[in-house]
């Protein structure tokens, strides 16, 4: 990559985290163009340059979040975790996101406010359920949970559950109690679904 290809990366990948800031603060209607030029004290052309309209920039932005949630299932592979202990890891990794990383909350906002933007969005929580279920059914195959439960029935709680959490975590903590409260919700969750005499999975948070 040359010099300049390497500065135009720089650029692009500056405004997206500025947008994303933004737009998880203010939601979509509330930001312009010329916010995101303002913050990052360059024209609004140089936004242009990047992104021809701002539907153009949110759905950019929630491109980041498809590719952060490939890379976590790459690193879940990596590590060998499947079944209970995928779906617990899973998520945590996405609670520390939430709390942590704008880049992470801003495209879960522009997918709730889809019917405003200009261009296709992916339907918020889809894959989430779907992996879940599918975590679900490995811990069938592996004796961890009960056969006469339904994986998407159990997995549509469980992400009901998870954002549920977060969006109360938001409200009064500013998410500084997530991942603790994402260990009590597998705390309460998980013994209703599991075999007999079969042990927790590790539920200890990140940090």
């Amino acid at each position: 990559m040359s010099t300049r290809e390497e500065q135009k990366h720089r650029t692009r990948t500056t405004i997206l985290r500025i947008a994303a800031e933004e737009f998880d603060e203010r939601g979509y209607a509330a930001v312009s163009l010329n916010d995101i030029a303002a913050r990052l004290h360059v024209t609004k052309g140089t936004v242009y340059f990047h992104f021809p309209s701002k539907s153009a920039l949110a759905l950019a932005v929630v491109d980041t979040y498809v590719a952060r949630w490939s890379a976590l299932q790459q690193e879940m592979t990596r590590l060998h975790l499947t079944g209970l202990s995928a779906l617990v890891w899973l998520s945590h990794q996405v609670a520390v996101g939430y709390r942590d990383d704008p880049g992470v909350r801003a495209p879960l906002r522009l997918m709730r406010e889809s019917a405003v933007i200009d261009g296709d969005l992916p339907t918020p929580f889809v894959p989430w359920i779907k992996t879940v279920a599918q975590h679900v059914v490995e811990a069938q195959q592996q004796g961890h949970v009960r056969d006469d439960v339904d994986a998407n029935i159990i997995a549509w709680q469980v992400v009901a559950s998870f954002f549920g959490a977060q969006e109360l975590s938001h409200q009064l903590s500013s998410r500084g109690d997530l991942t603790d409260r994402v260990t009590t919700m597998w705390q309460l969750f998980l013994p209703g679904i599991m075999a007999p005499g079969v042990a927790l999975p590790d539920l200890t948070p990140p940090l």
